[in-house]
């Protein structure tokens, strides 16, 4: 990819626009459709068969050419876009069609057709025309009837072709531009070094050579002195020489052999890959005398391919470990297909086929289906991208999540006919993404909520009390004999500990409650929704203070060991402040009740203090 970065992708560069050309020429010959290949800059580098009713007629008058040069304008602006096939009624009644040529991923011409029709053509319309414009009725109906008819899948199949193949041609090119930017750079911007040049060699029918030129030398390491007079199968492999017999049985017919890919061993037993052409020798009278080969030395090119295909694969295994698959539904057919990828996601049997929209429902939880089914409805109906997260149903009945992007596709009219998009699994995702919240949320000893959390839960409780006018309590818990213990039995046994007491906390309090690890041996509950009456409210929490003083005054039974259990005492002070809607700030509720539990330490530990204002 570094090379990529510096080489400009040129076609014409990349391409033998001869031999393009000569296909397209040959293609219009067979088929009537006309071709163009033109740059991004565009230069017409091709063009073929264009039909009467174009040169002689539209082209000519300046406002059908208007609308000719409107037709080509659209087709490529929506091609610089992005699309990647795109059809244009015409306004003079014809149907023009354009797709990217794209190599190595880079946009860098565009291939059209044009000039036909998708069904027979209404005469009246172009009688009507003819009469608008000043054209002679008869000659222009007869270029009308000259156009040809294809079916949009005739001409998606034509252009799939051609563009393939400038594709594949491209990429050949490529490889050796790529090849040729290397040596330039290790010989410091040399020239091209000579041994690339084609190895041209004349063989007797009875395959004894006559002719080695110096590309011959270089490529397959025999001087001229010592090749000449040799047989042929000196070069070739012994598991090729059936190949060879009949390659020269072809030539000895007078047929020519163009451009085969085999294998040849040079001097010193090196096997190469060459691609070549063999032409028969003809003597003045016509008789095949010998044969002509041209032979080109290919070994990095094919290592060049078979790592570009080596990336190819690690790319769809990429996208495999991302369970990343794609989808296509058909509105009017209702058909609905699938990339492979998709049955791995859904666990699906390839055999059971792919349902239709309707049997979708059958993958998701009921109310994703109903997600996905209103999505598609505006996709549909308006044009409306959507970007969803459904529930899958796997067959065992394992849910898991994935990620759903659909992008409907219009027609010429502006009707949505198709709806394309993306699936991807993200239950790993959704994992990791849970994994972080309870780290970020909770403690991870205990589990409980951490100060953050705690801070949230108590402005939303406060925030509950300024509307239902209700009382709060907020405790302030520190244990009064843990250092003891991780002194003598290590963190380990403290660990033990606290897991423990957090067990008791959460049963003296209601599911509504908060109980938070605040850091150390201390704790936080916070209690809401006592009661409007204040008296009431402090003996509600007076009651539920000494529910957990008394709970967390029982003896603990550690076990250090695996049969060493330890009997260990450990009470709490603990200090309550009340609280009621936004009369006071979090830092201030959380000090008062600090404040509180240390006076409940100073007092002689394992008591309860309520904080009272000065």
């Amino acid at each position: 990819m570094h090379f990529l970065k510096e080489i400009h992708l040129n076609l014409s560069e990349l391409v033998d626009i001869g031999e393009l050309r000569g296909l397209c020429e040959n293609f219009t010959a067979v088929t009537g459709a006309v071709t163009a290949v033109l740059d991004l800059e565009g230069r017409v580098l091709i063009a073929t068969g264009w039909q009467d009713i174009c040169t002689q007629f539209h082209r000519i008058n300046p406002s059908t050419c208007a609308r000719c040069k409107e037709s080509d304008t659209t087709l490529a602006s929506q091609l610089n876009k992005g699309a990647a096939y795109n059809v244009y009624r015409c306004k003079n009644g014809l149907v023009d069609v354009a797709v990217p040529i794209i190599i190595a991923d880079e946009h860098i011409a565009n291939f059209f057709t044009g000039q036909f029709f998708f069904e027979p053509p209404d005469k009246s319309f172009f009688v009507r025309q003819a009469k608008e414009f000043g054209f002679n009725e008869s000659d222009y109906l007869g270029a009308m009837a000259r156009a040809p008819i294809f079916s949009e899948k005739q001409v998606q199949a034509m252009m799939g072709f051609f563009t393939r193949l400038a594709k594949v041609i491209g990429e050949m090119g490529l490889a050796k531009l790529r090849l040729q930017q290397a040596n330039t750079k290790l010989q410091q911007f040399a020239a091209i070094i000579q041994s690339s040049d084609d190895a041209i060699v004349g063989i007797t029918l009875e395959g004894i050579i006559e002719n080695w030129n110096p590309g011959a030398e270089k490529i397959f390491g025999y001087t001229a002195s010592e090749a000449v007079g040799q047989p042929l199968k000196m070069l070739i492999p012994p598991e090729r020489a059936d190949e060879e017999a009949e390659i020269v049985s072809r030539i000895a017919c007078g047929e020519r052999v163009s451009h085969f890919e085999t294998v040849r061993r040079r001097k010193g037993g090196q096997i190469i890959d060459v691609s070549a052409v063999v032409s028969p020798i003809l003597d003045d009278v016509g008789h095949v005398v010998g044969a002509s080969k041209i032979a080109r030395d290919i070994t990095t090119a094919k290592r060049a391919v078979k790592a570009l295909q080596h990336r190819q694969l690690m790319l769809e295994r990429t996208e495999s470990m991302a369970r990343l698959a794609s989808f296509e539904w058909d509105v009017d057919t209702d058909v609905v297909t699938w990339s492979p990828e998709m049955f791995l996601i859904f666990g699906r049997d390839p055999a059971l086929g792919v349902p239709n929209l309707a049997g979708q429902g059958e993958l998701y939880t009921p109310e994703s289906t109903q997600i996905l089914f209103d999505a598609v409805s505006k996709a549909v109906s308006n044009g409306t991208p959507y970007e969803i997260e459904l529930m899958t149903v796997q067959p065992d009945g394992e849910q898991r999540p994935c990620f759903v992007k659909g992008f409907p596709e219009r027609d010429d009219s502006g009707r949505v006919v198709r709806v394309a998009g993306l699936v991807q699994d993200i239950t790993e995702r959704k994992r990791t993404d849970d994994i972080i919240k309870q780290l970020a949320y909770h403690d991870p000893l205990t589990h409980l909520p951490n100060r953050r959390l705690l801070k949230d839960r108590l402005q939303q409780a406060m925030a509950s009390s300024s509307r239902s006018k209700n009382y709060g309590a907020l405790m302030f818990l520190d244990l009064d004999n843990f250092k003891p213990l991780n002194d003598a039995y290590g963190h380990e046994a403290g660990d033990l500990l606290l897991i423990e007491v957090t067990s008791r906390l959460k049963s003296c309090v209601r599911e509504m409650d908060t109980v938070a690890r605040f850091g150390g041996d201390e704790f936080v509950v916070m209690i809401s929704e006592l009661a409007t009456d204040k008296e009431e409210s402090t003996s509600r929490a007076e009651a539920i203070a000494e529910e957990i003083r008394a709970a967390l005054s029982r003896p603990y039974f550690i076990a250090i060991k695996r049969d060493t259990e330890i009997e260990h005492c450990c009470t709490a002070s603990i200090g309550v402040t009340l609280f009621i809607g936004n009369d006071s700030s979090q830092e201030n509720l959380l000090k008062w009740a600090d404040d509180a539990m240390y006076q409940a330490k100073v007092a002689g530990r394992n008591l309860i203090r309520f904080y009272r204002s000065k």
